[in-house]
């Protein structure tokens, strides 16, 4: 007869190798029930298994993010009597899969302290991008550096998520509930489309491409009200500085092409796209000289390159060096 350690360790072994019964799968919800102990086990086991799995997912792509999604809201719906178990039921296990070209890393937590007020949290780092399936069937692509946040409710009461970053949708239509993309500084309003916003903390503004649809744009400064409704193919931008929102016509697509390993620029500066080059390769870029931030690029970058070689595709006309220390990248005029 196992004791409870051991017990724990031969359920987990299966749960985490994909080749756990029904019946174990309950025995090993009701241990984790029993003890906290079992919680905080589960969740560094769960971390340190998403860790190994990245060399194996980026050679072997394994498609099983959607297998697992459906697990999990199929779980839901067990007849499980414990609230607790419920609660617990939702927060499964910290998983993670590939979900692009790049090798793709996130967890899911839950804060339980309330069955109604449950959240569902998914992080991307830096270096990464992730595709999350929401419960009514609409897609988020996040890109590095975001986190997209939404309650226990979501497609019940409401479709309402929080997003850091930067989020690619394709909603699924639900006229009797609007879906909503809330940043720090708009909402974004829309019954099923698809459409890009990029709202990151240490950007200066928040933009939004619509790609398809249409999509009401709000502030969410309660001193000013101001509201834009969006057609395909216009962007809009909201200045955090001045509290400015405006639109125009734009190819909405380029915008999204960083979901495909690309990234598309229009006459941009080289100090926005380092800080876009930086979330992707989780690298400190510092530009040493002001002819640099004056120089302006307008193409697209194939982001499965390695940086190094980007760099150098950026500078035309060869009049920078480049120093590499680790993490960090100086770039200064050539002597």
């Amino acid at each position: 007869m196992l004791d409870k350690n051991q017990q724990f360790e031969y359920l987990m072994s299966n749960h985490l190798s994909g080749h756990i019964s029904d019946d174990d799968e309950r025995a090993l919800l009701e241990l984790l029930n029993s003890d906290p102990k079992y919680k905080t086990l589960y969740t560094e086991m769960a971390k340190t298994r998403a860790i190994s799995f990245i060399p194996m997912l980026e050679n072997e792509k394994v498609p099983s993010y959607k297998n697992l999604v459906n697990t999990f809201h199929n779980s839901l719906s067990l007849n499980v009597k414990s609230t607790t178990f419920r609660n617990f039921l939702r927060i499964a296990a910290a998983v993670i899969f590939v979900l692009s070209t790049s090798v793709s890393l996130f967890y899911i937590f839950t804060n339980n302290h309330n069955n109604s007020l449950a959240t569902s949290e998914t992080f991307v780092p830096l270096g990464s991008q992730a595709k999350v399936i929401l419960p009514d069937g609409s897609v988020a692509w996040l890109n590095s550096g975001s986190t997209l946040k939404y309650n226990n409710l979501f497609g019940k009461k409401d479709r309402e998520v929080q997003l850091t970053g930067e989020g690619y949708f394709e909603v699924t239509k639900d006229k009797s509930k609007p879906f909503l993309v809330r940043t720090n500084n708009i909402a974004v309003k829309v019954l099923g489309t698809v459409f890009n916003v990029r709202s990151y903390l240490d950007d200066p503004t928040v933009e939004v491409n619509l790609l398809e649809g249409k999509v009401d744009v709000s502030m969410s400064n309660k001193e000013i009200s101001r509201r834009l409704a969006l057609l395909p193919n216009e962007k809009m931008i909201y200045n955090k500085m001045t509290g400015t929102m405006f639109s125009y016509k734009t190819d909405a697509a380029k915008s999204a092409q960083w979901t495909t390993g690309k990234l598309c620029f229009v006459d941009a500066p080289i100090e926005k796209i380092a800080k876009d080059l930086e979330r992707k390769f989780d690298v400190k870029i510092k530009l040493e000289t002001q002819n640099i931030n004056n120089e302006i690029f307008s193409g697209s970058l194939n982001l499965n390159q390695p940086l190094n070689e980007i760099l150098e595709y950026l500078d035309v006309d060869k009049k920078f060096t480049r120093i590499y220390n680790g993490k960090a990248v100086l770039i200064k005029n050539k002597k």
